[in-house]
């Protein structure tokens, strides 16, 4: 009996050591949106955290070379790049990279990316099984960065180097925790920054995500817990059946102001929503993926003799 609860004693604490302890880092890879979320309470809500040692950045301007043997695909600057089509670029050619920058120990446990507002203007709805690579916003593309038409384990190739869709990327490395957060809506006055389908598309890509998507990657990953999605737009956009801005970002959020960075006033909701509130977005994805990584811990163990 004593050394079964010692046994259960040294497990937990090679789970804290292994993925909860401070060691940790994490990193957000956004442009200006996400810095204005950051600086209304979302950094410090970060390292609160007793998850999370230091919240490291990947934005505007932030140089960075491909893991080994891998491509540049992003340019000298990669930083620079958080459209749809740079996720599948980002997430193949530079993850290596992503999972080391700006720590001064360990590695960012937690990678979060997130795009910017000009994608949830969604032109159409494309052509299955879409184009991961494509710069056109359609629906179909969106969907091609994240599974493969032909299902888990199929490939693109792109400029002679081979790719996978994000979903086989983030079952390869289950000791990731990966945070996919929604684009901003667009506002709606005075000026209207986009029309009313391409702003349902925005909503249906999202919704996708987070449901059909997400349940089939758990489903066919069960237990791992690694991958979890923020749908930043629902927070703050008005629904789909408001009678005169379906799918725009909310009047007390900005919608009015003539810019889609959301208000202050979103951030700081949005900061509760996702870091402070009891039962909050990242606590709760935290919990159910240090679980999972406790049972592999557990599971790698030799089984306690009898006394």
């Amino acid at each position: 009996m004593l050394y079964a609860c010692m046994f259960a004693v040294g497990v937990l604490m090679l789970t804290t050591v292994a993925f909860g302890q401070p060691a940790d880092d994490a990193v957000f890879i956004h442009h200006s949106c996400g810095s204005n979320w950051l600086n209304s309470g979302l950094h410090d809500a970060l390292e609160a955290k007793d998850y999370i040692a230091k919240r490291n950045d990947i934005g505007y301007k932030t140089a960075m070379k491909p893991d080994p043997g891998r491509p540049g695909s992003l340019g000298d600057v990669p930083g620079d790049n958080t459209n749809m089509n740079h996720w599948i670029l980002w997430f193949n050619d530079y993850l290596g990279q992503i999972k080391k920058h700006g720590c001064d120990k360990g590695v960012n446990r937690i990678v979060m990316f997130k795009s910017c507002y000009p994608i949830s203007n969604i032109a159409a709805d494309g052509t299955l099984p879409g184009d991961p690579f494509d710069s056109a916003q359609t629906l179909a593309n969106y969907k091609a960065v994240y599974r493969h038409a032909k299902g888990p384990g199929s490939t693109y190739t792109h400029d002679g180097h081979t790719y996978k869709p994000l979903e086989d990327i983030f079952a390869a490395n289950p000791d990731t925790l990966f945070v996919a957060v929604t684009a901003p809506p667009r506002h709606y006055g005075p000026e209207d920054r986009t029309s009313d389908i391409e702003a349902r598309r925005a909503r249906q890509f999202n919704t996708w995500l987070k449901t059909e998507w997400l349940t089939g990657y758990n489903a066919a990953h069960p237990g791992l817990h690694n991958v979890a999605v923020f749908d930043w737009f629902d927070v703050i956009t008005y629904p789909d059946n408001h009678p005169a801005h379906p799918n725009r970002l909310r009047s007390e959020c900005g919608g009015e102001s003539g810019d889609s960075h959301p208000s202050e006033a979103a951030n700081k909701l949005t900061v509760k929503v996702f870091a402070t509130n009891p039962g909050n977005f990242i606590d709760a994805a935290w919990q159910a993926f240090s679980q999972a990584r406790g049972k592999d811990a557990a599971a790698t163990q030799p089984a306690a003799a009898k006394p």
